[in-house]
């Protein structure tokens, strides 16, 4: 048997509409959303949710990094 690992496919990355919409979430409220909110918002757009979820991660990250806590309450993600 071949026991080499098969390579996984590429996550497609976030289109800039996409990011643009999430930044103007992240605007409104940065605060970061339930992880089934997330999910759902994601597919509700026919996006990757690892990608979103990476992108509110990051966010978190860098506000940390800056100085700006943002708070653990978490909230559900409108699919507006």
């Amino acid at each position: 048997k071949d026991r080499s690992l098969s390579p996984k496919a590429p996550v497609p990355c976030l289109t800039l509409a996409t990011r643009e919409e999430l930044w103007a979430i992240w605007k409104s409220d940065p605060r970061v959303p339930t992880v089934a909110s997330r999910h759902a918002w994601a597919v509700s757009r026919n996006v990757n949710p690892l990608r979103v979820d990476q992108w509110f991660s990051a966010r978190k990250s860098q506000a940390k990094k800056l100085g700006r806590p943002i708070s653990n309450d978490s909230y559900e993600l409108s699919l507006e």
